[in-house]
């Protein structure tokens, strides 16, 4: 088997790690399961990476060293997200910050503006207004799936808030920054490994807001 055909399961890899997992913690063993959160998303952070490595460019950096460093500063200044602080259920942490969290920018940032632009070309609009067009829609999806992951990052212990709810600030903040990621001058380029990969994570954690589990 070559590096091509083998490349052709990792969507699939993919689909039966988060199904394991999310299986696992609706079962009764999300105790176990979450302590392996770190390791799934580095994982499939790889495998869609690896899809997306014919497209590559300094766009992966950005988003992954960018999106650290935003944390880096909200967790040290309160600014930005609001007050929070990380517990220890995500794995190795420089600055109190999980450096894996540079994986899940990574990831959400170029997987929704994957979908973004796909869903923008139907309108042909001029080269400006498309690129503005999908740094909305990629923010605005960004923004939405934030808000089913704090829940269950709250429960998990991944995070905590100050003042124990979400604050709007949050969710302001993670559109605002998403909205000018998008504005960033690129080539236009293909994202179906973390296009696959955010519908992935949508899914995971849509099922563990409509189902009960505890940890």
């Amino acid at each position: 088997m070559n590096w091509t055909t083998l490349k052709r399961w990792a969507p699939l890899i993919m689909i039966i790690l988060n199904s394991v997992g999310v299986a696992g913690v609706l079962l009764g063993f999300g105790e176990t399961i979450l302590q392996f959160t770190a390791l799934n998303l580095l994982i499939n952070g790889v495998l869609a990476a690896w899809l997306d490595w014919d497209s590559r460019s300094r766009l992966w950096v950005y988003a992954a060293l960018g999106g650290w460093l935003v944390e880096c500063f909200g967790v040290h200044t309160g600014w930005l997200f609001g007050a929070y602080h990380y517990g220890h259920g995500l794995g190795l942490q420089v600055a109190e910050v999980p450096l894996i969290l540079g994986a899940l920018w990574f990831v959400t940032l170029m997987g929704f503006g994957h979908w973004g632009g796909r869903w923008l070309l139907r309108f042909r609009l001029g080269t400006k207004a498309h690129k503005v067009g999908t740094a909305i829609v990629a923010a605005t999806l960004m923004m939405g799936l934030d808000a089913f992951i704090e829940p269950v990052a709250i429960q998990s212990g991944w995070w905590e808030w100050a003042q124990g709810d979400v604050p709007w600030t949050n969710y302001a903040s993670w559109w605002a920054i998403a909205f000018l990621f998008h504005l960033v001058p690129r080539q236009s380029t293909e994202s179906k490994g973390t296009g696959i990969l955010v519908l992935i994570f949508a899914s995971f954690f849509i099922l563990l807001n409509v189902f009960p589990w505890t940890v």
